[in-house]
């Protein structure tokens, strides 16, 4: 056999050994608030902390307490931005040991009203990156969360900037692989930011290991330096996924529409297409 074909099959059987990485065996949670519980006088008061700079919309669900027809279903409220939700329930003679609460939050207020504007490129001045994905692309863009998003062609370590003034809600950083397999969808690194002047939420997906240069609760301005790209999570290749979401009811975030500057829509992006910051 021939040196080239020799060297081509172990860079072959190294680039599968190397990428055949295991899943996380932990979650990770890109923001995290606490809640306290107090029992008197036959009432339960339950206290729920928004540490963030965004509302948060917060289900509770205890199965003591339905069964003992306290509640009838869901408990639903909203937290305003650095408050807390407390809720009150009449409840005499509950075993409070046995209780036991199932908490799920979403971010933003769906009864808030969006006001769109366009947004800044999300990388620096004098950059140019091609398209990769763009709106409802069949690859990942296919569901109503990452339906109107678009994927530039960027490398890892490549720098990511804020799309718009706001608050930094949510991070991930810790992750350190990725794959083109959908079962990594839960294992990207990621920044989510608040834009109150809007509405808006925007999204910066896939970054590398440690790519975060900002945390939960920092203020960011328009083209600011905010992360590194990667390949974390569901990815074929390096890149970034950016996303401009908005609170749905019922629901958590859905991907819509959006426009940056210079007349620039996010539908008229198309894929290959070159995209200069100007």
């Amino acid at each position: 056999m021939k040196f080239s074909k020799v060297i081509s099959l172990l860079l072959f059987f190294c680039f599968s050994f190397c990428n055949a990485q295991e899943l996380p065996k932990v979650k990770l949670n890109q923001f995290r608030n606490s809640y306290k519980q107090n029992y008197r006088n036959d009432t339960l008061f339950l206290k729920i902390d928004n540490p963030l700079a965004c509302p948060l919309r917060i289900k509770i669900f205890s199965d003591h307490l339905k069964n003992k027809n306290l509640i009838d279903d869901t408990l639903k409220v909203i937290a305003y931005e650095n408050s807390f939700a407390e809720i009150k329930i009449f409840a005499k003679n509950i075993d409070v040991e046995k209780l036991e609460f199932n908490i799920n939050q979403a971010f933003g207020d769906n009864d808030k009203i969006i006001k769109q504007n366009d947004l800044a490129l999300p990388f620096p001045k004098g950059k140019t990156y091609h398209i990769m994905q763009s709106n409802k692309g069949s690859f990942s863009h296919d569901n109503d969360y990452s339906r109107y998003a678009v994927d530039f062609d960027m490398k890892t370590g490549d720098t990511i900037s804020s799309a718009d003034d706001g608050f930094v809600v949510g991070v991930i950083k810790d992750y350190e692989y990725g794959g083109n397999d959908r079962k990594w969808i839960p294992y990207a690194n990621y920044i989510t930011i608040y834009h109150p002047h809007s509405g808006l939420f925007t999204q910066y997906v896939h970054l590398k290991k440690d790519g975060s240069l900002v945390k939960v609760g920092d203020a960011v301005e328009r083209n600011q330096p905010i992360g590194l790209s990667g390949m974390t999570g569901f990815a074929s290749g390096e890149h970034l996924h950016f996303n401009v979401l908005i609170p749905e009811k019922g629901k958590t975030l859905k991907s819509v529409p959006f426009s940056f500057e210079n007349d620039l829509s996010s539908q008229s992006l198309k894929k290959n297409m070159k995209v200069t910051n100007k």
